[in-house]
């Protein structure tokens, strides 16, 4: 086992292997991707999509601290099937864009996430088998949260787990895209003007957001 520096396991086997040959969304010059007949799926990121209406005509299925377990026994606010189960709705989406991680960067026991994110990729075919797969990389967080590293969110942690979903789409067919490029400084940190709270980007920061997937899911 590989010990991080904020004390996270990390099994040194190939299915964790930083070297891939992922499937990665790339842009399409001049074409933008239909996102009408597509779903988002994840944690509280979402609510940014839902609060700011950059993509009003896309999907979105989410709960505030949402992990790849609890999707599977947690509904949506006001609702109360699982968030997964909001995907068999009858509808027939042509992609499904899925964010999770953040809540799971304390996790003592990585490949739990990396086989926990794989069961819901699984779930999703299993209710949206016409459906294109995307995973989402982590964003980064600001110098100041990343220097608190509170329950492990810190850009080096992040930066270890979006090489571990790198390699699962790999494994999983599903397709990468890298949001975090656009929404860091040279650093690599979020920039400081991006949140009030560190972590959740404003509203000039989900439309660039929303850009990205536009443009990078086109020829998929």
């Amino acid at each position: 086992m590989l010990l991080t520096a904020c004390g996270v396991q990390t099994p040194a086997d190939s299915s964790m292997s930083v070297e891939t040959n992922s499937l990665i969304g790339s842009a399409d010059e001049g074409k933008e991707a239909d996102l009408s007949h597509a779903a988002l799926l994840g944690n509280s990121y979402i609510d940014g999509f839902v609060t700011y209406d950059v993509l009003p005509d896309t999907d979105c299925f989410y709960r505030i601290g949402l992990t790849v377990r609890s999707v599977f026994t947690k509904p949506m606010l006001n609702r109360e099937i699982p968030v997964i189960d909001e995907l068999a709705n009858g509808k027939n989406y042509d992609k499904v864009f899925l964010i999770f991680g953040e809540n799971e960067l304390g996790w003592t026991n990585t490949q739990a996430f990396y086989d926990g994110y794989g069961e819901v990729i699984d779930a999703v075919r299993e209710r949206q088998p016409d459906a294109t797969v995307y995973i989402q990389s982590i964003l980064p967080v600001s110098a100041e949260v990343s220097e608190k590293n509170i329950d492990c969110t810190n850009n080096e942690q992040i930066l270890e787990f979006n090489d571990m979903l790198k390699k699962l789409s790999e494994e999983k067919n599903a397709i990468y895209l890298d949001v975090a490029s656009v929404m860091m400084d040279e650093s690599g940190n979020l920039p400081e003007e991006a949140a009030t709270d560190g972590i959740h980007p404003g509203i000039e920061y989900y439309k660039k957001w929303a850009d990205y997937l536009k443009k990078n899911a086109v020829s998929q």
